[in-house]
């Protein structure tokens, strides 16, 4: 910000406009860069403003120099073709990895086009991230290919102190924070994999009298003024605990914090490198302590060795790379919000193609698919005879709903929860079918009692008291990890750095027992397998996605496949199938899943486009190349009679196995 700012300022105050949008992928994010750019910008004479959902500062009399905002809301902008944009000179794009091959990113790419359209002066670009493996890679993906950039790249060491625990039980978890905390003013981060843990750790917690007032969740659910409110205690408070999930783990200045707790492994480096690097910002030095749960559904030696994985690739500073993906629902969205910006009016093909010509794969007749179906779907209708399409019913629709400014999945449909007059934040609407009044359920790390259930929304008062807490239903998590991960972890078991200064000493003799087990009876290029009543399990440590495909591929059409394994009614040949991902084409129609994660405008899509950008998934992925010439290349080794493998290996699997 400070060379850009030095760069633009004076023009900028002296012509009193807006020279510079900084974008940000989350609401939290673009108040807390607010309230950090204000002082010094307000020494300069100059105004910083926000433009998200819940506030609006080109409103105000005085249009500011800065403008903090969201991809959604610079959508908006364009879409009422707001004036004050004609004077931009700079864009910031921040924390770009959360945007890169996602539909959002997508949306962002085709939203700066349209930007530079209404601009006569060309624009300079700053992207930022700490955890991206290929810079030239985002370049290609938001700017295209051809756009000139300079790849700026910085090394930051940090020492990492880190223990790996395992978790046996909720008062065990209690005992350890009133350890940490006692005696001291401490700050501690808890990072869940979902809003639900966020919940039942906060939950926990809260027996203890000392804590209870201490603890707070953080998600995105919550209301902004919610949000605000634990953002502020959190950061001021001399012992605080804050259990949060992603949304904490971009750039928001929250003080100081003493420790990370990690409550299970998060799905890839990249967002463990984000989660590790909010501890100790003051210092060279985070502390971590990761936490594997007792849970049936995993193997605490594999999850010890998925977290041991993660740092070891963080000390060295290795992150995976994924090419380019091919998406293409955005486009759908764009063409459709273009048209309704218009009035609904008939706009011409060949324009709509012109802001899609930086993505090399976005030809006519892709574009032209894409209009068909919406057309097809009732959102657009062709003119009779020039080619050009216009608004449908269903578009109206869109616009009335304020549906047309978003690519986020269909499961992010929620029902508002109050407090009184005061917002607390949203679930997910399919809880609407357990909630009723005198329901007691949590949320914001609190328990509240339901006094009414309306079209409006969700009415709670505050509960203190033993009733059984009702468990709120959340959007899937997906894939559990980066098949990246998955594959490291096999390449770090046959190394020679488990060593026990990660694990306390109980774990690390499980850990242990397997490891060397593994190493003595199969080596890196084999698979090993065991033999089960269901079937034989492989263990290929492959990720969902190859599993899937190897099934299939083979025609084992009666399986199951999770990250590490895979068991099948028969044995498989492992040289059977290729060694590149391309070559699985004649398979690629079943490997499609539509999902919850999908948004209105995917589902819109041809269904061949649905399946294309599915399976970029597969093919733009180095890694899985990598895993899929390991796997064609390896023999098995029956490891049925083995105990220690198979204790330690069947519980990863998403079935349950019982011998």
């Amino acid at each position: 910000m400070a060379p850009l700012v030095s760069k633009y300022w004076r023009n900028a105050v002296d012509d009193n406009h807006l020279f510079l949008l900084y974008i940000a992928p989350t609401k939290a994010l673009v108040n807390d860069l607010e309230k950090r750019l204000y002082t010094p910008l307000a020494t300069l004479n100059m105004r910083v403003g926000v433009r998200h959902g819940d506030r609006d500062d080109l409103k105000n009399k005085q249009t500011p120099h800065v403008l903090v905002t969201t991809p959604e809301s610079l959508d908006v902008m364009l879409f009422r073709q707001d004036s004050s944009l004609r004077s931009l000179r700079a864009i910031v794009i921040d924390e770009v990895h959360l945007l890169y091959n996602t539909q959002r990113g997508l949306q962002l790419s085709i939203l700066l086009q349209r930007l530079q359209k209404l601009i006569s002066h060309d624009l300079q670009y700053a992207l930022l991230s700490a955890t991206v493996g290929d810079l030239s890679y985002v370049r290609d993906f938001l700017m295209g290919p051809d756009a000139h950039a300079e790849l700026l790249t910085f090394p930051a060491a940090r020492t990492i102190d880190a223990q790996i625990r395992h978790i046996e039980s909720t008062d065990q978890f209690l005992l350890l924070i009133q350890k940490i905390t006692m005696g001291r003013p401490t700050k501690l981060l808890i990072f869940a994999n979902s809003r639900r843990i966020c919940e039942k750790l906060a939950g926990i917690l809260q027996r203890d009298d000392f804590l209870r007032d201490n603890v707070f969740t953080h998600y995105s659910s919550l209301s902004l003024e919610a949000r605000l409110d634990i953002e502020h205690k959190f950061a001021t408070m001399r012992t605080a605990i804050c259990i949060a999930t992603s949304t904490l783990e971009l750039g928001i200045d929250i003080g100081n914090i003493d420790a990370i707790l990690l409550w299970g492994a998060p799905f890839g480096v990249d967002s463990f490198l984000q989660r590790i690097g909010r501890g100790n910002r003051r210092s060279s030095k985070t502390n971590v302590v990761c936490l594997i749960p007792d849970d049936n559904t995993i193997s605490i030696p594999l999850e010890a060795l998925r977290f041991a994985t993660m740092l070891d690739l963080s000390s060295k500073g290795e992150l995976p790379i994924h090419e380019p993906f091919e998406l293409f629902g955005a486009i759908g969205q764009q063409c459709l919000n273009i048209i309704a910006s218009a009035n609904g009016q008939f706009t011409r093909i060949a324009e709509l193609c012109d802001l899609f010509k930086h993505k090399p794969y976005l030809n006519r007749d892709i574009v032209e698919s894409i209009l068909a179906e919406l057309a097809s779907n009732g959102f657009l209708q062709r003119h009779g005879y020039k080619n050009s399409y216009g608004a449908d019913e269903k578009l109206h629709q869109l616009v009335e709903k304020n549906m047309i400014h978003g690519n986020f999945g269909i499961s992010s449909q929620t029902s508002k929860l109050f407090h009184g007059a005061k917002t607390l934040g949203e679930i997910p609407s399919i809880n609407l079918l357990k909630i009723r009044p005198g329901v007691v359920l949590q949320f914001s790390g609190k328990s509240w009692r339901v006094k009414k259930v309306s079209r409006d929304g969700i009415y709670l008062e505050k509960y203190i008291g033993n009733a059984e807490v009702i468990e709120l239903l959340y959007a899937k998590t997906g894939i559990l990890s980066d098949p990246y991960i998955v594959d490291r972890i096999w390449t770090f078991i046959h190394t020679d750095d488990i060593v026990q200064g990660k694990f306390t000493k109980m774990l690390f003799k499980k850990v242990e027992v397997v490891v060397s087990a593994i190493r003595k009876i199969c080596s890196w290029k084999q698979v090993p397998f065991i033999r089960t009543k269901e079937g034989i399990i492989y263990y290929t440590f492959g990720g969902y996605v190859i599993n899937r495909a190897i099934s299939l591929f083979t025609e084992k059409l009666e399986y199951k496949a999770d990250d590490i394994s895979l068991l099948v009614t028969s044995q498989i040949d492992f040289s059977s199938f290729p060694e590149n991902s391309t070559n699985f084409d004649k398979i690629f129609y079943k490997l499609f899943e539509p999902n919850e994660f999908q948004s209105i405008y995917q589902k819109q899509l041809p269904l061949e486009l649905q399946k294309r950008e599915y399976l970029q998934l597969f093919l733009k992925n180095p890694a899985i190349k990598n895993i899929l010439s390991r796997l064609h290349n390896a023999e098995t080794v029956d490891c049925t009679s083995i105990r220690c493998i198979t204790n330690g290996l069947t519980q990863s699997c998403r079935f349950s196995i019982r011998e």
